[in-house]
């Protein structure tokens, strides 16, 4: 039977501004061994699938740094330390990386996205009715086209590749699940 580790000490490895890497040195259960697992602290994860008043998701287009390569996702982004919720962070972030607002906001799960390395959660949440409120308020760091697709196409999109990021695939799948696209 699996058990808890006994967590014997903690000690600060980076603060890299965004992420913070503590190494936690833990005893194993099944064999008494000390272990050293790297925990990167970080704020939590949002994602938002929009739908328009019409019945089109509402997608971003960016170039994202890590693959290197131009994505269509969902808006999305972290939780900011004064956020009062996560669900007002989504709505917060449609609205910087779209325009887009309003709407009625279902929150669909949050999950651990990968526990074994990191201290964050994911909620995900879809807005239904939302429309244009006003131009995009982009970050400095941030180049966004918005795109609108139909139900249809965005599994399209998924299906082609066209839509990789994991975090949208399951804001997706989780909507259809709760038939609320």
């Amino acid at each position: 039977m699996v058990k808890p580790w006994k967590l014997v000490s903690e000690k600060d490895k980076a603060d890299l501004g965004l992420f913070r890497v503590k190494g936690r040195k833990a005893v194993s259960p099944l064999n008494g061994l000390v272990h050293e697992f790297m925990v990167v602290n970080m704020p939590d994860w949002l994602q938002l699938l929009p739908i328009t008043q019409e019945g089109r998701v509402v997608l971003v287009k960016q170039y994202r740094h890590a693959n290197q390569m131009i994505g269509l996702e969902a808006p999305g982004g972290l939780v900011e330390p004064d956020d009062p919720d996560p669900g007002l962070a989504a709505l917060r972030e449609l609205r910087e990386e779209t325009g887009y607002g309003g709407g009625e906001v279902f929150h669909l799960g949050t999950f651990w996205p990968q526990p074994a390395m990191l201290a964050n959660q994911a909620h995900f949440y879809l807005a239904k009715g939302v429309s244009l409120q006003g131009p995009q308020e982009q970050d400095p760091g941030e180049d966004i086209e918005v795109v609108l697709a139909w139900p249809e196409e965005m599994e399209e999109m998924i299906a082609k590749g066209r839509v990789h990021n994991a975090m949208t695939v399951l804001a997706w799948t989780l909507a259809q699940k709760a038939r609320l696209v």
